[in-house]
């Protein structure tokens, strides 16, 4: 019995996950449409995530969030093209970013999203610089379980779209984990 309780209690934290989520939603569409009117273009959030299993099969992800919307159409998948002997999320989130810039055809986000700590925010603002781009960045600092615990950067920023930058942070992780499982895939079955 003590095997079924564990899966009711996984069913009943994944069912508040879900809810969580949703009530999310409908307040980012609510202060973002009301926001976006007082604006001649929806508001952009660009979430970047990385992800792989012990350095292999690395990819990149960006999904874009508009007035509280997902915007699944302007999501993008990167393969990481940068060997190294190491994991190195950092160095992966530069490539991402140079990659994803060197589109000028792509509408420029108002905000940047990147999950990880001090050290993904430090090299995403880095790679920014060298771009000679400036856009404001926060990033999303995450528990053992996987869950925002912090966001990291411009704090007026950060409580006006809090709500977009977790929709967006949970999207981006979601995107990635889905390709990443795509790409491993497809390369055990070659």
């Amino acid at each position: 019995e003590f095997e079924q309780a564990n899966e009711y209690k996984q069913m009943l934290f994944a069912l508040k996950h879900i809810k969580d989520v949703s009530l999310l939603d409908e307040k980012i569409r609510e202060y973002s449409q009301r926001s976006s009117k007082k604006r001649d273009r929806a508001y952009r959030i660009e979430a970047y995530d990385i992800a792989h299993i012990s350095g292999k099969y690395t990819v990149g992800v960006m999904v874009v969030v508009e007035d509280g919307e997902p915007n699944k159409k302007e999501y993008r998948k990167f393969k990481i093209r940068i060997e190294s002997e190491k994991s190195d999320d950092t160095l992966h989130l530069e490539e991402v970013l140079t990659r994803r810039f060197g589109h000028p055809e792509w509408q420029r986000p108002d905000l940047l999203v990147i999950d990880g700590g001090t050290a993904q925010k430090r090299r995403a603002e880095k790679t920014l610089k060298t771009l000679g781009l400036e856009i404001p960045i926060v990033s999303v600092v995450k528990d053992n379980r996987h869950k925002a615990k912090a966001i990291l950067g411009n704090k007026e920023m950060i409580e006006s779209y809090k709500r977009g930058i977790l929709v967006a942070n949970l999207e981006s992780h979601r995107f990635a984990v889905a390709y990443h499982r795509e790409l491993r895939d497809k390369i055990k079955k070659e």
